[in-house]
């Protein structure tokens, strides 16, 4: 009797998993075709691995803008943009535009996780990464809105932190806003150069791509890298404190975001133990509650009696009461017209001369007020007509001291801090 014979075939070597993605797709972890693959990536993949000369030339372009910011962050480049007349220009950018784009990632964060959630055929590493981009598009948008979104912009997510002004919480923001805010612009626009120096470095170092497409990329990931270099150079001035020293007062995002914040002192004396109670923007009347105005100050409670100090030096415009604002004084700077109300007692009087920290007034509850406090008004165009003060406008105060620990810091804790 023959016994039967067995044959063992050697597999073939193509039929081996050759690469990560080969082999996730043998245990059946990862689609089998590479097309599947591709398909199921991010914009930001398709973008970065999309080749086209048209492409090249936009993102040499955006290179340009991004240069641009990143220059600001510089002594030489801000007076510059101030020369040329930009530099209203940028804090507009970044007075009213930042909070929108807060918005825009948190409505984007929401997007991504929607998109991996549904996408339930996506490589597990893809969706992981979704995830975390996510959280991190998120966590951006809420800081932004946060630090840059002003009460009358986006005030559900704003006002329930400023809301914390004063006491132990404000400690804490501040210490945060403080380590954080310098490397804020820098992050946000070296991250920007560093994707487009990226993308325009892989299309230059293409051999077969056509000439003219690796010199147009070859520009802007010049220009991408010079920002890329500013970005990091500025980060390295904020944490050393070197715009502090140097007086580098236009230096968007590092000790000061306007260059003004230091020209202003405390409501009170160090120590004076206070909140913010009422934001600027509109409120239902606090009085009349079934009105809806617009609030156009801070107001910041306080002890009854609390000795009230002129945030700078100036020359006293106006002193007398008012139905709405009680006993107030207004103070005309060199930039802007500051008043405080509803005081117990004045104790200056109109054309006095008085320098910041000078005592010009007692904490009460005078005029239209719900208990003691001091009512912060800033008017860009203060002036005097027919007896009467006209404020011409007013400033949200936010503009000024942009962060909650600097508005809180000057009102309540050790006075002046500027980020």
């Amino acid at each position: 009797m023959r016994a039967e014979t067995l044959v063992l075939r050697q597999p073939a070597l193509t039929s081996l998993p050759l690469t990560l993605e080969d082999a996730l797709a043998a245990v059946g972890v990862a689609p089998r075709t590479r097309s599947a693959v591709r398909a199921r990536r991010g914009l930001l993949w398709h973008w970065f691995a999309y080749e086209a000369t048209w492409l090249a030339c936009i993102n040499t372009l955006l290179s340009v803008p991004v240069l641009l910011a990143a220059m600001t962050m510089t002594a030489a480049g801000m007076s510059f943009a101030v020369a040329a007349g930009l530099a209203p220009a940028v804090y507009r950018v970044l007075n009213d535009g930042l909070p929108w784009a807060a918005l825009a990632l948190l409505v984007a964060a929401m997007l991504k996780a929607g998109h991996v959630w549904v996408d339930r055929k996506a490589l597990g590493s893809t969706r992981l990464f979704g995830y975390a981009l996510a959280i991190v598009l998120g966590t951006a948008g809420l800081w932004m809105a946060v630090m840059l979104g002003y009460a009358s912009v986006v005030p559900m997510m704003f006002k329930p932190v400023l809301r914390l002004a004063g006491g132990d919480a404000t400690a804490q923001v501040a210490a945060a806003n403080a380590a954080m805010l310098g490397y804020f612009e820098p992050a946000v626009i070296g991250g920007a150069a560093l994707l487009l120096s990226a993308k325009s470095a892989k299309t230059s170092a293409m051999r077969r791509a056509p000439l003219l497409r690796r010199r147009i990329a070859f520009g802007g990931m010049v220009l991408s890298l010079i920002a890329v270099l500013l970005s990091a150079w500025a980060a390295d001035r904020h944490s050393t404190g070197a715009d502090a020293r140097d007086g580098m007062t236009f230096a968007i995002g590092g000790d000061t975001l306007s260059g003004r914040d230091g020209a202003y002192g405390s409501l009170f004396a160090p120590g004076v133990p206070c909140h913010v109670s009422s934001l600027f923007g509109w409120r239902t009347d606090p009085v009349l509650k079934d009105q809806t105005k617009l609030h156009q100050g801070v107001d910041v409670a306080v002890r009854q009696g609390t000795p009230i100090h002129a945030m700078a030096d100036g020359r006293v415009m106006f002193v007398d009461f008012d139905e709405g604002l009680g006993n107030f004084v207004a103070l005309r700077t060199d930039k802007l017209t500051i008043i405080n109300g509803h005081m117990e007692s004045v104790a200056v009087h109109a054309g006095d001369v008085v320098h910041k920290g000078d005592v010009i007034g007692f904490v009460g509850s005078t005029g239209k007020s719900t208990g003691p406090h001091v009512h912060l008004q800033l008017c860009p165009g203060g002036h005097m007509d027919k007896g009467h003060l006209i404020c011409g406008g007013a400033t949200n105060p936010y503009e000024n001291w942009p962060t909650l620990s600097a508005l809180a810091q000057m009102s309540c804790v050790d006075g002046p801090r500027t980020f």
